[in-house]
């Protein structure tokens, strides 16, 4: 199955970015663009048993890896902020966060006081007028609007509100790498198309050679003990 990003629209910043001295733009905790799936899995504390799911194989690797944090109690002290995050790999290299909080840990907090909790790590956030980004929500991929971005020449962090509630989530991304993987989902999207015939065809041809096979066997089976 292929999962096509969107791509930002035209924004304008009514403040200029600036960001906290070594603010590291491309990292989310322990987490760093870049990294390898084995390294993120390492991280999440994951089994090594755990496999990233394939979106498409050519003419690049696309992988996701979706990460849900444990249930806990309502009540009990957590200690991640966040209930899910999907990692997204551009040929086995992570270029992608997209972070879920969880609504408990954010209930009560407005766009201001989310935007204040993380402008203390990455530094002072621009409001964008007009920027759109595609986060995964609800196992499928939605456009929602950013209320506030950090960015450098290398990454982009968008703070979202999500649909169908007041939760948030943060989305952390390679610039290079995602517009990479965008051009690469629309060729796999493109070649699927043009594939698809041949494809059914050859489903088709196999479907009719099995069943044959099967009738053959049966054959074999049946008729040297058949009496009318």
């Amino acid at each position: 199955m292929n999962l096509r990003m969107s791509v930002p629209l035209f924004f304008s910043v009514a403040l200029s970015v600036s960001t906290l001295t070594g603010a590291d733009l491309a990292a989310y905790r322990n987490f760093h663009l870049g990294m390898s799936f084995a390294d993120v899995a390492k991280q999440a504390n994951l089994a090594a048993s755990a496999e990233a799911q394939l979106i498409s194989s050519r003419p690049e690797r696309i992988e996701e890896l979706d990460w849900h944090v444990n249930w806990a109690v309502p009540g009990a002290a957590q200690s991640n902020p966040f209930s899910e995050v999907l990692f997204r790999f551009y040929n086995g290299e992570l270029f992608e966060m997209a972070v879920t909080y969880d609504g408990d840990r954010t209930r009560g907090l407005t766009e201001g006081d989310m935007i204040e909790a993380i402008s203390s790590v990455y530094g002072l956030a621009a409001r964008p007028v007009a920027l759109e980004v595609s986060f995964n929500f609800g196992g499928a991929r939605r456009i929602v609007k950013a209320i506030a971005c950090w960015e450098d020449a290398r990454s982009q962090i968008s703070l979202v509100h999500l649909p169908y509630g007041t939760d948030f989530g943060m989305m952390i991304s390679s610039r290079a790498n995602e517009a990479l993987a965008e051009k690469a989902i629309v060729e796999s999207e493109r070649l699927d198309q043009v594939e698809a015939p041949q494809r059914e065809l050859a489903l088709r041809a196999r479907q009719l050679a099995e069943t044959q096979a099967a009738e053959e066997k049966a054959r074999a089976l049946n008729q040297p003990g058949f009496r009318p």
